[in-house]
């Protein structure tokens, strides 16, 4: 968490241009996005994703989806992201708190690093042998609330920061996988960490 001295954001911007990295459910990824503010409480933004591909797993649970999206084609990196917030407190002066909803959808395949039991050594120990597999490409839609906050930094420039947690679905096929996925639909609990820089026109 960001640790923020006494700040104040002006009431009248209505524009703001944001950068902002995100760990989700699938994965991680930097969202450019550009904002609009009405009646100084709501605010409406919409914005690009990247998404950066990772080869190491935050787990060794044989997670097919989570944290395992991986980019393997050009249209693999990109996704949107849509969102709302809510200011609260609208009394202080220093940080600005505020309730959200965000919604982002990419499509891209997955990397999945798995062991498999290949026999047993002289002490009956079983071998495992290392397999690494992709899955998909998937549709991805994740969305999320929670609460966040915005502090100004230097004249029209704010950090952001934002926790929350809500849905993943994953729509596509995949023969690989077992048959629960065969209907091309599933869903998993997600979280969203955010945090960034913004500036306000």
């Amino acid at each position: 968490m960001f640790f923020i001295a006494a700040c104040y954001i002006p009431c009248n911007a209505q524009l703001g241009l944001n950068l902002t990295f995100n760990s989700t459910h699938s994965g991680r990824n930097i969202v450019l996005a550009t904002s609009r503010n009405f009646k100084n409480k709501n605010e409406f933004g919409l914005g690009l994703r990247y998404n950066i591909n990772k080869l190491a797993h935050n787990d060794d649970q044989m997670n097919v989806y989570l944290k395992r999206l991986y980019a393997t084609k050009p249209i693999h990196y990109f996704g949107i992201e849509g969102f709302y917030h809510r200011t609260i407190f609208t009394n202080l002066d220093c940080i600005k708190p505020f309730i959200f909803y965000d919604v982002q959808a990419t499509y891209s395949t997955t990397r999945n690093r798995m062991f498999i039991p290949i026999g047993y050594d002289l002490n009956g120990d079983v071998l495992y042998k290392e397999a690494i597999e992709y899955f998909g490409p998937f549709y991805w839609i994740e969305q999320c609330v929670g609460v966040g906050f915005k502090a100004k930094i230097y004249k029209s420039f704010y950090l952001t920061q934002k926790i929350g947690f809500g849905t993943s679905f994953i729509l596509g096929k995949e023969k690989k996988l077992l048959s629960k996925y065969f209907k091309g639909f599933t869903w998993e609990f997600a979280g969203l960490l955010n945090a960034g820089i913004g500036y306000k026109f």
